[in-house]
């Protein structure tokens, strides 16, 4: 039986990386899936044309969590196209996050306050009004679940990525609000992610790989088909005790 068999599931984040592998899982598990994208659209294109071959029905819509101005009747736009299409929304994922590439080796008095503020807006405040916008629609329906994306340095503290790391411990707070507020309806999570395989390992020299892939017990990266596997579990009724809560995917990282 497909675990998501008849849910709409709008997954931020979705036009690359783990939002791409997510979004196929989803697919494959039955969800008709709403791909959000910045300024990828072709990308997202390929994707839409990948679900609707897995026989599901798909949407795209384009957000720019980066741009104040607009992005709150943006993520309006793209749940109330939502439900004009498909008449109900049972999943969100809040995978969309600040490429924080040029932030995150900078020490507490070398950033700015735009600095600062870039993941916070990205990652804690988008997260916050994906949510917001789809509260309503969920308990309506009696039954929904948001899961938002988090990640160890959150849980541990890190030496590097301040701004990063403040965003998203915010996000684990916004996962235990939420879930207070929209209890018993909708239940909502985090996973924390540890370090897992995607664009930012280029970046790295093969000095920093190996010191990457030793900081957990299993002594490898994550794959991002291991992260959509478990947002598929997160997003079932497989996990339908649990709520409030964050599940920390780090192969062991935290543990030491």
């Amino acid at each position: 039986m497909l675990r998501l068999a008849g849910k709409v599931a709008i997954v931020t984040g979705s036009s690359g990386g783990i939002g791409r592998a997510t979004v196929k899982a989803f697919a494959r598990e039955g969800a008709d899936v709403i791909i959000h994208y910045r300024s990828n659209e072709n990308e997202s294109n390929l994707l839409k044309e990948e679900v609707v071959a897995l026989g599901r029905r798909s949407l795209l819509a384009r957000i720019d969590f980066t741009n104040m101005k607009n992005v709150q009747s943006e993520v309006q736009n793209m749940v109330d196209s939502t439900i004009k299409e498909f008449g109900r929304i049972d999943v969100l994922v809040n995978l969309a996050g600040y490429p924080a590439r040029g932030e995150w080796n900078k020490k507490l008095f070398e950033l700015t306050a735009e600095d600062f503020f870039k993941p916070l807006n990205v990652d804690l405040f988008g997260s916050f009004l994906c949510a917001r916008a789809v509260a309503p629609h969920m308990i309506r329906q009696e039954k929904g679940v948001i899961v938002n994306v988090s990640s160890t340095p959150a849980l541990s503290g890190h030496d590097r990525g301040f701004a990063f790391t403040v965003a998203k411990a915010g996000v684990i707070g916004l996962t235990k609000a939420l879930a207070f507020e929209l209890s018993p309806f909708v239940r909502v999570n985090t996973v924390a992610l540890g370090n897992v395989e995607t664009t930012w390992t280029l970046e790295l020299n093969k000095e920093e790989l190996s010191v990457a892939r030793e900081e957990n017990l299993v002594k490898r990266f994550g794959s991002q088909e291991e992260v959509a596997r478990t947002l598929v579990f997160l997003c079932s009724d497989d996990s339908s005790f649990l709520n409030g809560q964050t599940l920390v995917l780090d192969g062991g990282t935290t543990l030491h």
